[in-house]
């Protein structure tokens, strides 16, 4: 048996390779259960690019398929258009086959919650650091123990923020650009929607950072230490400099909205 640790996120994992299968065993919480209903009623809508869930491992751990390919570093790597079209197209697909999943009031990494209105259960940190990439084109997403309660376009949002990207300064043509290409790839919302749902994005970020914190969450207070949330934040205050100069361009050249089956919004 072969056993890598790899750190990051919230805890690390372990990437062990036991004849001749490679799987991932990853820390649990009390959202783990809900977490594996979710993943299992996402296969069994026929959902591409999630891992497999096979439980608990002797040490508590959960097991899980491992999906080969690289994750990137949303700091230093810009995905092309394509993959970001693809991660976009793939988040439809997986807000359309979890619109069904109402597994009522249970624990989430954010605590006992149920679905409000107009929510479905959401990946919630659809980040750069948790796609798949495979030669360059988007193959899917890992990471799920952030998943819970929300709006579509929230998931949505935080797949610009980092995949456009918006979290760092880029040609200001090439971000209009491809937030209409992402919004056209997901359907039903408008490029100036989408921006305005990054702004309220990043302000339910910092509140859940803080309820976590609060309730001593150990992942969250990990992110607190390793000045990812500082960073963070910092990104956001620097974004609100260049979003006044986006707004504009979209509103000039008009936003790109596109009417779909539903709405990101939904």
């Amino acid at each position: 048996m072969e056993s890598e640790y790899l750190p990051g996120g919230s805890g690390g994992v372990w990437r062990i390779r036991a004849n001749g299968v490679t799987r991932v065993h990853r820390p649990t919480g009390p959202w783990t259960p809900a977490v594996h209903d979710l993943l299992r009623h996402l296969r069994a809508r026929g959902l591409d690019g999630i891992p497999e869930v096979y439980g608990l491992d002797d040490e508590g751990r959960e097991v899980l398929e491992y999906l080969p390919g690289d994750t990137l570093d949303p700091a230093h790597t810009t995905p092309g258009d394509a993959a970001l079209a693809a991660a976009a197209a793939w988040l439809r697909r997986f807000h359309d086959a979890v619109r069904d999943f109402a597994p009522g009031a249970v624990a989430w990494r954010q605590g006992v919650q149920e679905l409000g209105e107009g929510q479905v259960i959401c990946h919630n940190d659809p980040g750069l650091y948790n796609w798949v990439v495979q030669g360059g084109a988007f193959a899917g997403m890992i990471d799920w123990d952030r998943a819970g309660p929300g709006h579509p376009i929230e998931d949505l949002a935080f797949l610009v923020w980092s995949g456009v990207p918006l979290l760092r300064a880029t040609d200001t043509a090439a971000v209009v650009r491809r937030l209409r290409l992402a919004a056209e790839a997901y359907g039903g919302v408008s490029a100036l929607e989408l921006l305005d749902a990054v702004d309220a994005r990043m302000a339910l970020i910092a509140a859940r950072w803080q309820a976590g914190i609060d309730r001593g969450d150990p992942g969250t207070i990990a992110l607190r230490d390793s000045g990812a949330m500082e960073r963070h934040l910092a990104r956001v205050r620097e974004f609100g400099e260049r979003e006044i100069e986006l707004r504009r361009e979209l509103a000039g050249a008009g936003s790109g909205a596109k009417s779909g089956p539903g709405s990101g919004r939904a």
